[in-house]
């Protein structure tokens, strides 16, 4: 037995080797590394994906490391949903990743990301997860909460139901006052695609600020039929309400 068993640990040894080789080769043709601890060969590497909540990230001004994924989760009660979040958008390393996962095109964090987010929250009541459409000739070439929506839907297996659009176009909420995004948004911004009566859903959203397009968004999907249990966000942050 412990012959067998040796035999079985120098195949493992020899396929990891390999499988090392084999990114440090792929890294020299196309040289990219993990976003969270920059390992050769891959942008997110399985490591990352399975321990993100424990990682610790280096902060960029190297003053200390910070934990991304704690247990703390926020929570929000707004007017007719209540929204979890599971990152605190003040933190630099989180607005380095969500910067990195919005803003340079990293689509591959997004179901990672995602995975963690499901993690941090443990269980959901919803049937299934309807992620919050992009708005309106996006210049984004994805919806990255769609990319989160999938992550979170693999770990809990339950449906996503990609069945949102939006139905004008809006000025970006980004720079707006309090008063004037609770004025740039409605429910019937949204329309929907197939049928979600009687359905429990869950909404998904990048970052809650004021948190009024969620409850636009909640709204649309009573006006469907759709229970909302709740609302999930991988940061909250919050802005000057005048």
């Amino acid at each position: 037995m412990n012959g067998i068993t040796g035999v079985m640990s120098l195949f493992r040894l020899r396929g990891e080797i390999c499988v090392k080789l084999w990114r440090y080769f792929l890294h020299m043709l196309w040289p990219v590394s993990c976003e969270l601890c920059g390992r050769p060969g891959e942008k997110l590497c399985e490591s990352c994906v399975s321990f993100i909540r424990e990682k610790e990230i280096e902060d960029s001004n190297a003053k200390g490391f910070y934990k991304i994924f704690t247990d703390d989760i926020i929570t929000r009660h707004l007017d007719n949903v209540t929204v979890y979040s599971a990152l605190p958008y003040h933190n630099d390393s989180v607005k380095r990743v969500i910067h990195r996962f919005k803003e340079d095109g990293r689509k591959d964090m997004g179901r990672p990301l995602g995975v963690c987010m499901a993690k941090s929250f443990g269980n959901t009541e919803a049937d299934c997860i309807i992620p919050a459409p992009l708005r309106m000739n996006s210049e984004r070439r994805y919806n990255q909460t769609r990319e989160l929506a999938e992550g979170m839907c693999r770990y809990w297996h339950i449906p996503l139901l990609d069945v949102a659009e939006r139905t004008r176009e809006r000025p970006h909420q980004m720079g707006l006052k309090a008063h004037e995004r609770r004025n740039n948004i409605a429910p019937d911004d949204f329309r929907f695609t197939s049928d979600i009566r009687g359905l429990r859903v869950a909404i998904v959203d990048d970052v809650c600020t004021t948190g009024y397009t969620l409850m636009a968004f909640a709204e649309a999907c009573r006006r469907e039929g759709a229970e909302v249990i709740c609302a999930y966000t991988l940061s909250s942050s919050t802005i000057d309400n005048t």
